[in-house]
């Protein structure tokens, strides 16, 4: 009995020494992790950006170059960056040894809304994104819109910005970069302006790719014969009308 004893002692005083052992392993590892030089951050590398430069990114994440990776607040980072109303999602990761990754996830430009100085950018959710000037290529102007101006990042909140959106999102990409305006009436009517001065009627918000396949083709057929035009009229899908000027 004695001696099992003593095998029983002798096996805790090892387990003992195996526990502390692998806690100084851990402290050292630890403490070589923060301090070597390896794992200092040299780089910050931003992936997915367009609208939004890559050093202002870094700059607003505000992760410090020469700082232990180990040490970098991901979280505090993302935070910063989900800040910005143009960032519709944001990830922060660590690349071993010395690199931080942000994977960009931008909000992009869809139209633009008449504001009290100027215009302000929104995009397909009617999220407003920043201020603009007039004649940003590529963005109609939204009238016949009322809303109260929100915050940066926010949507806009109004009662017919819906169908407007709902027809930019329907028309062929050809036909959105030709649109100066679109306007939508109190009674829900939508009227596009073209940037050769073509009025077109379209109607309420429906049928959208439908009459947005004939209005691309109605406007290559036409682009010659602007000046004579008066109007088309696409409230009906299947029986376009193109109304000339009288001479």
């Amino acid at each position: 009995m004695t001696g099992y004893y003593k095998r029983g002692n002798g096996k805790k005083k090892w387990n003992v020494l195996e526990s502390v052992f692998f806690v100084l392993i851990v402290i050292v590892s630890g403490y070589v992790l923060l301090q070597s030089p390896i794992f200092e951050v040299h780089r910050v590398l931003v992936r997915g950006n367009e609208y939004i430069s890559e050093e202002q990114i870094i700059s607003i994440a505000n992760i410090g170059i020469g700082e232990n990776i180990f040490k970098v607040d991901l979280n505090t980072a993302k935070a910063n960056l989900e800040l910005i109303s143009m960032i519709k999602e944001v990830q922060v990761d660590r690349s071993l040894p010395s690199s931080v990754v942000i994977n960009v996830l931008e909000r992009k430009p869809f139209a633009l809304l008449p504001a009290r100085e100027g215009f302000i950018k929104v995009d397909e959710e009617g999220i407003y994104l920043q201020e603009a000037r007039a004649g940003t290529p590529g963005l109609p102007v939204l009238t016949g819109i009322e809303y109260e101006l929100p915050n940066p990042g926010q949507a806009v909140q109004a009662e017919r910005l819906g169908d407007a959106l709902k027809v930019i999102t329907g028309l062929p990409a050809s036909v959105v970069a030709s649109l100066s305006e679109v306007h939508t009436a109190e009674d829900g009517q939508i009227i596009l302006y073209a940037l050769e001065g073509i009025q077109c009627r379209l109607g309420l918000a429906m049928e959208i790719p439908e009459k947005g396949a004939i209005l691309e083709q109605l406007l290559q057929q036409l682009s010659k014969q602007k000046d004579k035009i008066n109007y088309i009229d696409l409230s009906c899908a299947g029986q376009p009308v193109v109304l000339y000027k009288v001479q």
